[in-house]
């Protein structure tokens, strides 16, 4: 068994090349799916790859989808830069030995935007609401007492007035718990499939032409369609640990380590820490180096990104049911901060 799991974490990690190696930052689509869901995640420097079992596994490694045995439900709702919305909601249930099996919804909505014309610069009066959203199922099971494994197919949809796409991604995690000091180690290809492209009515345009022959005649019309370029899958290799630094019988220190990999942005370097207290109150906070120094053009100021917060509670209320609420804060520099909020059920 330890043989296999090693020839699979060889052949991952040789991945990483194929992920680094391109640059096509900027020839990305569907870049909402790595907008960050989950407010514990976030606040510990948007970490998430180890630490995160149950429903809210199924974004950042189906894998640690097996680790809650009985049923969990996770509501999240982030309000982001520039009046644009993400509400994620996820259920995860166990199926005796066959495994645990969930489903999820991620839907971003981008607020009203004014429709604008070559006559109409200023705006008609009319608006439209882009949406984008990524419905999921996923499959996990426990191989081992140490490892496991999952995956998740996700459906992809993206609107925009009268333009619209259609995908579909897959997302494979693995998981090693060392049982020393709860030191686990995570892996999981993310955001993996076909090319997608924009399709629709909104590709078609009329225009009208004045007669170059004969002045006196009717303009004559011509219909035009444009053709929209395929784009790639914001497929990205994750990586990282977990260890306990400090626990005794009312307090626990837990800290997480994670590297991202991929070829449509630089990639980052995560971190984050987790203070708790009677493992019911938690403090967090850590850094991401998704958000690199920024500057403001006009004035020169320069701005510094990447600082996570955040706290929770884990309130028991019998052996069978349980609740869950987190907030999460993320600095993004000049967008400002932003706030995450999750309730989670156990029962």
């Amino acid at each position: 068994m330890y043989k296999k799991i090693v020839i699979i974490a060889l052949m991952l990690l040789s991945s990483v090349d194929l992920f680094a190696g391109g640059n096509k930052r900027g020839e990305a689509g569907f870049m909402f799916l790595k907008i960050p869901v989950g407010a514990r995640e976030t606040s510990m420097g948007v970490s998430g790859l180890t630490m995160t079992t149950g429903a809210s596994a199924m974004y950042w490694n189906p894998a640690n989808v097996s680790a809650m045995d009985r049923p969990n439900f996770q509501v999240s709702y982030l309000n982001y830069a520039a009046g644009i919305s993400t509400n994620y909601a996820a259920v995860s249930f166990p199926i005796s030995d066959i495994g645990v099996f969930g489903l999820s919804l991620n839907y971003v909505n981008y607020g009203s935007i004014d429709i604008t014309t070559e006559a109409n610069p200023g705006g008609t009066g009319a608006t439209y609401s882009p949406y984008e959203l990524a419905f999921g199922v996923s499959y996990s099971k426990q191989v081992t007492d140490r490892v496991s494994g999952g995956m998740t197919l996700k459906f992809l949809g993206s609107q925009i007035d009268r333009v619209s796409a259609q995908g579909v991604a897959f997302d494979i995690g693995f998981m090693y718990n060392t049982d020393f000091r709860g030191l686990k180690m995570g892996f999981a290809i993310t955001n993996i499939g076909p090319q997608s492209k924009y399709e629709g009515d909104g590709m078609n345009q009329e225009v009208i032409l004045p007669s170059t022959v004969d002045p006196s005649a009717n303009d004559e019309r011509v219909f035009f369609k444009y053709g929209a370029e395929p784009f790639e899958l914001p497929a990205a290799v994750n990586f990282g640990i977990s260890m306990d630094i400090y626990r005794n019988e009312q307090n626990s220190l837990v800290g997480t380590l994670e590297q991202n990999v991929n070829s449509y942005q630089a990639g980052r370097t995560n971190f984050g820490v987790e203070y708790g207290f009677n493992n019911m109150f938690f403090a967090r906070g850590g850094y991401t180096s998704t958000l690199q120094k920024d500057k403001d053009y006009k004035t020169g100021e320069a701005f510094y990104a990447g600082l996570t917060l955040g706290a929770g509670v884990d309130y028991k209320l019998n052996d069978k049911f349980g609740a869950t609420v987190d907030y999460g804060y993320l600095d993004m520099g000049m967008l400002g901060g932003t706030h995450r909020f999750t309730v989670g059920l156990k029962f």
